[in-house]
């Protein structure tokens, strides 16, 4: 790695030096997505999408080949990644449709809120104050033509929901483990009670997009590796915190997620069918949010 990058500052010195007679400037406006891949042996730059054109495509490449540097540029060329695992393949029999893929650490940030439905009665949960978090792990797309309209994604995530109550009703787990409701202690001020589930989550995805607008669509699934209560509440001034984990939630859950893309922001909404919980207080997932 470090003789890599002694013959890249190697190379920045040549090309500073060639470009008082030769200057290679390229300037992208309004770039829709922008890629950096370093390796061992590899310095790769993929920008796609400019302003009013989102098929535009760059690649840079500089690449170790034998102790020297190897330099590369290419416009408007076929998709990256993949392209030794999944090779180019024409759909239609025209090289001007051809699919490709591409695999991304990262992906859209979801942050949102909770807003329960199927719930049982004495529940009062407080959607803008109930929560979901999740942030996205590796990213694999598969293009099905050459401007990357229509796709198919698989998402994986890591997901935190948090599903909370700020009346006069708190969850307590029961000798079986299971959850309930219960009153606060008398003379009590409740400031909340709430459940949260952590889940390690993927979802598979059909996209359609055209200039900036868009949606996604398809099912996720939820391994619910982790959950807990929390209740806090005051006495006399004093400050009182209940927590108990093992609350017997559902260990895999399914939900239904769709996207819409719009320009300046992507909105969400996810729907499961599933109880949270396997026993005790039922109810079902709803949540909403921005993807960043």
């Amino acid at each position: 790695m470090e003789k890599f990058i002694l013959l890249m500052a190697a190379a920045i010195l040549q090309t500073s030096a060639y470009a008082q007679s030769n200057t290679n400037t390229v300037v992208i406006n309004k770039p829709k997505k922008v890629t950096i891949i370093t390796g061992d042996s590899i310095q790769k730059v993929i920008v796609k999408g400019r302003e009013n054109d989102d098929s535009y495509e760059y690649i840079s490449t500089i690449q170790l080949v034998d102790s020297n540097y190897v330099s590369k540029e290419e416009i408007n060329k076929d998709s990256w990644a993949l392209k030794d695992i999944i090779p180019s393949v024409s759909m239609t029999g025209s090289q001007e449709q051809k699919c490709g893929g591409e695999v991304i650490l990262g992906g859209p940030l979801m942050i949102g809120f909770t807003a329960p439905t199927h719930t049982d009665s004495g529940t009062d949960f407080s959607t803008f104050r109930s929560w979901e978090f999740a942030i996205p792990f590796i990213e694999a797309s598969f293009f099905f033509d050459k401007k990357h309209r229509n796709a198919v994604a698989l998402q994986t995530f890591f997901n935190w929901r948090n599903y909370r109550m700020t009346g006069d009703t708190r969850f307590v787990k029961n000798e079986s483990g299971n959850v309930e409701l219960a009153s606060y202690p008398e003379g009590a001020k409740p400031k909340f009670s709430r459940v949260k589930v952590f889940s390690l989550s993927g979802a598979l995805l059909y996209s359609y997009s055209n200039k900036h607008w868009g949606f996604s669509l398809g099912p996720v699934i939820n391994f619910n590796t982790y959950a807990s209560i929390k209740t806090r509440y005051s006495i006399d001034g004093g400050k009182y915190k209940d927590v108990d984990k093992h609350i017997n939630q559902r260990k895999v859950t399914f939900d239904i997620m769709g996207v819409f893309e719009t320009p300046e922001i992507d909105l969400y909404l996810k729907y499961s069918p599933n109880d949270v919980l396997k026993d005790g207080v039922k109810f079902r997932s709803l949540t909403f949010g921005l993807c960043l």
